[in-house]
């Protein structure tokens, strides 16, 4: 059975797999989703909190971004994109769980305000709450430049922290109006990145 991968184009947590995947050269399946599709009782059965990404890999599913994108570079240990040490794999933790705990929720509230309750019909453009999110980004965004400093990546080489955190902030200026300008390390990476033959199409 090929590993299905079940996502929305939109959704930047899927691209993460789907980059990833590009990476490491594996092929799957790809279910694409509608929003309506994803409240189904079929894909709440796979999901039970009705998101994306979701993959099965021969009736293994798994869901969470940063749990598939360890389980896809676990299958190939020969490529290093999850080191095999305790130290050094307790390094790409600590940056998955910065990421995940500090950087997407600021990223997430500015989607919210600035452009899904918007499109919902909904009052957004909080200027609290968006102040609130771009002061977080702020805070936290200087910890990512400094550790870029004089690095193409964020550990000492290619990791799925990359994966995990790049597709995420790929876009802050253009569909969060969030600038990266103060951030020319971090804009360096994102370049890097985004040579890689597959990064445009995943």
């Amino acid at each position: 059975m090929t590993l299905a991968l079940y996502d929305l184009p939109t959704s930047p947590n899927a691209r993460k797999v789907r980059l990833l995947a590009a990476e490491l050269g594996i092929h799957y399946r790809r279910v694409e989703l509608k929003m309506g599709d994803l409240q189904s009782r079929e894909y709440l059965r796979l999901n039970p909190n009705g998101m994306v990404p979701t993959i099965n890999d021969d009736g293994f599913v798994l869901w969470e971004s940063a749990a598939i994108l360890k389980y896809l570079a676990a299958k190939h240990p020969e490529r290093g994109m999850l080191p095999s040490g305790q130290k050094e794999l307790a390094k790409v933790d600590q940056w998955l769980f910065w990421f995940s705990g500090h950087v997407e929720p600021a990223l997430d509230q500015l989607a919210w305000e600035r452009r899904i309750k918007p499109y919902l019909g909904q009052p957004g453009h909080d200027p609290t709450l968006i102040a609130a999110a771009e002061a977080a980004l702020n805070r936290f965004l200087q910890v990512l430049e400094k550790q870029l400093m004089a690095k193409d990546y964020i550990l000492d080489k290619l990791t799925i922290v990359d994966f995990a955190t790049a597709p995420r902030l790929e876009h802050a200026p253009t569909f969060l109006e969030f600038d990266l300008f103060h951030y020319p390390n971090i804009i360096a990476w994102i370049e890097r990145l985004q040579k890689k033959p597959y990064w445009k199409d995943a």
